[in-house]
């Protein structure tokens, strides 16, 4: 006779196995299960009003996504804000921070002069700080108490909320979230039996969902499955590319074929590590080593001197790194090999004009 849990999973629409490997795969179904009406509850519970969702005294834009890490929020929020600047808007990037040793608010930047450096500050916020000069960014767990220091201080004509498709206590005038173009809805599954954060059917709360990483050649069929099942929404495509790569110590800046035949040892802390290892093979790097750390990883000082001993050991003549990986080595280097540092951006292939459409 099958088990209570086993009768509960059944009921919540978790499993269909019989046999041995329902068992196993029942504890993650069932955390699943409870995970996705926890969720849907919690966007219910603002959605509707029952829980208090603060306004802010200038538009918000939210970038997000639905799934855990991977999709490039960073860049694309550095994307957005670079394009309402070209517009004459003044921008205040609002962050939880994450990473940062700071909790209250924090003026991580005024447009002018950068504060703080990681581990102070998270470094996706710090990265957004150092690369849009005259963009302020500011951070707190509460992106409200946040986003009325950076209109006392700053008066922007718009916020870009980075990360905060879910962060339901902040109302957003337009919710823009991305999706990974190879896999828009991951394997379909919640938390912790899958990578999303919220059922695919959370999207219809979105406005604009942008597929990034998109090939043109590889991702049509995911690009007709999304505006097929979401019929409403703009949908549009980005690229995620290397723009350049610095040598540090110095600093200078290079063309990316500089990269082409040169043996390194690339090191990084993502949610995707394999993203970057690919960029390297496609821009022809020797690949001489490749060492994965947790996403945010805090490198220490043991960390660095084993990365560079494995580097002169696997026969390669430099070490590179992302430049989110960078700004958590505080954008400085002192090993005796030198450091590259890839930089990306983001770009939208339709014109971002067409989000103007969306707003309300």
């Amino acid at each position: 006779m099958p088990s209570l849990p086993m009768h509960l999973a059944r009921y919540l629409g978790l499993t269909r196995a019989e046999g041995p490997e329902a068992s196993v795969r029942l504890p993650a179904l069932l955390l699943a299960g409870v995970y996705s009406l926890g969720a849907r509850l919690r966007r219910q519970l603002y959605s509707r009003g029952w829980l208090p969702v603060k306004r802010l005294p200038a538009p918000v834009i939210s970038v997000g996504n639905l799934t855990v890490g991977g999709t490039g929020k960073t860049p694309m929020v550095a994307c957005l804000a670079r394009y309402f600047q070209g517009r004459g808007e003044k921008v205040a990037i609002l962050s939880r921070g994450y990473g940062g040793r700071r909790k209250s608010v924090t003026c991580l930047s005024d447009g002018e002069t950068v504060y703080f450096k990681p581990p102070e500050v998270g470094e996706e916020a710090y990265w957004l700080a150092r690369s849009l000069p005259g963009a302020a960014v500011y951070t707190c767990p509460s992106r409200y108490e946040a986003g009325l220091a950076a209109w006392r201080e700053f008066k922007p004509d718009l916020f870009l909320l980075d990360d905060g498709f879910q962060h339901f206590q902040l109302n957003r005038d337009l919710d823009i979230v991305l999706l990974d173009a190879a896999a828009p809805f991951g394997i379909g599954q919640v938390l912790p039996r899958g990578r999303l954060r919220e059922p695919v059917s959370a999207l219809t709360a979105a406005q604009v969902l942008i597929l990034t990483r998109f090939e043109p050649e590889r991702h049509q069929e995911q690009l007709q499955s999304v505006r097929k099942r979401f019929p409403g929404k703009t949908v549009l495509t980005a690229t995620i590319q290397p723009v350049a790569v610095r040598r540090y110590p110095g600093g200078e800046a290079h063309p990316l074929d500089i990269l082409r035949g040169r043996p390194l040892l690339a090191f990084a802390g993502l949610a995707r590590p394999e993203v970057f290892s690919r960029t390297l093979e496609d821009l022809e790097a020797v690949i001489k080593g490749f060492q994965a750390f947790p996403d945010h990883y805090a490198f220490g000082g043991a960390d660095l001197r084993s990365l560079l001993q494995a580097a002169r050991k696997q026969g390669a003549e430099t070490l590179i790194t992302t430049s989110k990986d960078f700004a958590r080595l505080g954008d400085s280097w002192e090993g005796d090999l030198p450091l590259w540092v890839l930089e990306v951006e983001a770009r939208v292939d339709q014109s971002l004009d067409s989000l103007m459409g969306r707003w309300g």
